[in-house]
């Protein structure tokens, strides 16, 4: 605890100095008292036009303050203390009583008596044993008057803390007395309520809600309380958690949080899809063409800015979704994701965009907010965009331009503060060519374009799949997990995927119920996987007992780049001429290069 004039109330600065002017005037001394920082906080005589500043740490209160201990100097004799000051020579007082403020436990400053002459020091010897007892009288009241002016400092800042905590609560918050008159509000509640915070303090909450019993919530005081209240002159109804305040098992008042039907829905919605958490590391994948769009998602996850991804049914492009909105997400902002080809076009304005009280025949009494606002400070995924109506999409580029939406039969625009990813698995640009799809809400949605290769361009990743499908079926079903042969494992990683992933899953979901053995044979695998045009060229090893030298993929790989390497030479030219010639990528054939240490 420091006591520095600085943070001293006015009220407590003219306390301690009255205190040193009162053992002045009693004794006929100059008095002063210095806090623990060896601040001067009150004075007399001379000594009263030093208040505020501090003294040196060679001054016998300074000892004070170190040691704890009281002294009693005599100047004109010589001792050890004043010879240690700077300014014993120039020193012009007699003698010096020093006790320290102190409870036992901390000492909070020191009060010094000093003497002009040698007849006032002599009379204070003879009052030694009365003088500290008076002293430590003075102290006592001061540490009191200290201790109590903290305290009402650290009430202060606990309630402006409050206050701070309290306003800045994005949810309607009102406290009540025990009478349920409104004392404090959160600024979240003027919105909510429509009411300033001026006109809401000292009002009733009876007067504002018309099925609030105070009774009734006394009588169930230790209990937290949801239920639905309704605003007086409106039809307005919200989700309430009256909370009682309760100080020494006495009811002193409520706080009543409010949510409106749009967080409600939202929270609902969240708690249904909480299994639906998912994040990049959860994604499967080596081969460098998926790293790569991996990559791509983390940084589009670092902005808000708006995602397209391209895929192929079953590549996992709500997946993918998901894990931009988790990177970088609140872990409670909600993700909203709606099929737009799997609701009838009649009905989609409504879902997205949300309808008001008696917008059309059969529209529910309160209105419905639509995914738009569920999404509110979060995501929203629209599935299947290239399905949605040319109607619809200038709704949604004007959504995006504004950052605003309209209820059907809603005259008031609602602001909104959402990130757009969308998907599809058509030909976007070729639909712009055809006036199927807008260009400009092409180019709005385009910002980040991340497009998911189908599984049959990167096969390096099929075994992994496989392995973690084969251990969560297994582990669904109860069954040791079952290994892969490795003529069937061929078949698996050369056909052709056309439902990529989610054909995959649901082929070894099936191979894991149908398979009794510990493996699953190529026989196992034919009688899910049907053969095509596209799966002539699969070649399928045949059983044999010749000894079959094998190489490597490693040593096969760089016996290739090096043919290539040797036929376009090392030259920077070169390598770009051997990568194009090997079918991979610049930055592929660089790393391969370092790997298998043939930059000659």
């Amino acid at each position: 605890m420091k006591f520095e004039v600085r943070n001293l109330s006015e009220e407590l600065n003219v306390f301690v100095q009255q205190c040193a002017e009162a053992i002045g005037n009693s004794l006929d001394v100059e008095v002063t008292i210095i806090d623990d920082n060896y601040i001067r906080i009150a004075g007399t005589g001379k000594y009263k036009k030093e208040v505020g500043k501090k003294i040196p740490e060679y001054f016998v209160s300074a000892s004070v303050i170190k040691t704890g201990k009281s002294y009693m100097i005599d100047s004109a004799r010589d001792n050890e203390i004043c010879n240690k000051c700077q300014e014993h020579h120039t020193c012009d007082e007699k003698g010096h009583i020093n006790v320290p403020i102190t409870d036992g436990k901390k000492i909070y400053g020191a009060i010094s008596i000093l003497c002009v002459n040698e007849k006032q020091f002599n009379v204070l010897l003879k009052k030694q044993k009365s003088l500290q007892k008076f002293l430590k009288n003075i102290g006592d009241l001061l540490i009191s008057k200290f201790k109590e002016n903290e305290y009402v400092k650290q009430l202060e800042l606990n309630n402006s803390q409050f206050n701070v905590i309290f306003s800045s609560m994005s949810d309607g918050v009102l406290m009540t007395d025990e009478k349920g008159v409104i004392i404090n509000c959160s600024d979240a509640i003027n919105k909510l309520l429509k009411l300033s915070k001026v006109k809401l303090l000292g009002k009733n909450v009876k007067e504002l809600f018309s099925n609030i019993e105070m009774e009734q919530i006394k009588d169930n005081e230790s209990n937290t309380q949801f239920t639905e209240i309704k605003l007086k002159d409106s039809k307005k109804i919200f989700l309430s958690l009256t909370s009682p305040i309760i100080i020494d098992n006495v009811f002193k008042g409520l706080v009543i949080v409010l949510m409106e039907d749009t967080k409600i829905n939202t929270l609902i919605y969240n708690k249904m899809n909480v299994h639906q958490i998912f994040i990049f590391d959860d994604m499967i994948g080596e081969s460098e063409e998926f790293t790569d769009i991996i990559e791509m998602g983390k940084k589009a996850a670092a902005f808000d800015s708006n995602v397209l991804i391209l895929g192929e049914s079953g590549t996992g492009k709500e997946l993918f979704a998901r894990s931009i909105h988790n990177h970088n997400k609140p872990a409670n902002s909600p993700f909203i994701a709606i099929n737009c080809a799997a609701i009838p076009e009649s009905l989609l304005e409504s879902e997205l965009f949300g309808y008001e009280e008696g917008a059309f025949t059969g529209a529910k009494q309160t209105g419905k907010p639509g995914k738009f606002e569920l999404a509110n400070g979060g995501t929203i995924f629209l599935d299947e965009i290239g399905d949605m109506p040319l109607h619809l999409q200038a709704k949604i580029l004007r959504v995006l331009q504004d950052r605003t939406i309209e209820r059907i039969g809603g005259i008031n625009p609602i602001p909104i503060n959402v990130r757009v990813i969308a998907a599809t698995n058509k030909n976007l640009v070729k639909m712009v060519e055809n006036k199927e799809f807008r260009e400009d809400l092409y180019y709005r949605l385009n910002v980040f374009h991340i497009e998911i290769p189908p599984l049959r361009e990167r096969p390096k990743d099929i075994p992994l799949l496989i392995d973690y499908f084969l251990q969560m079926y297994c582990d669904k079903f109860g069954v040791r997990k079952k290994k892969i042969e490795s003529d069937a494992m061929a078949l698996l990683m050369n056909y052709e995927w056309k439902g990529n992933i989610r054909e995959l899953q649901n082929t070894i979901e099936y191979l894991c119920c149908i398979c009794e053995d510990e493996k699953i044979y190529i026989d196992d695998v034919k009688t899910k996987i049907h053969f095509n045009d596209n799966n002539d060229d699969i070649v399928i090893p045949l059983e044999t007992n010749e000894e079959i030298e094998v190489i490597p993929i490693n040593e096969l790989e760089r016996k290739e780049i090096k043919k290539a390497l040797d036929k376009y030479g090392y030259t920077t030219a070169g390598k770009l001429q051997a990568a194009k010639a090997l079918n991979i990528g610049k930055s592929t054939l660089y790393r391969k290069i370092k790997e298998y240490n043939m930059d000659f």
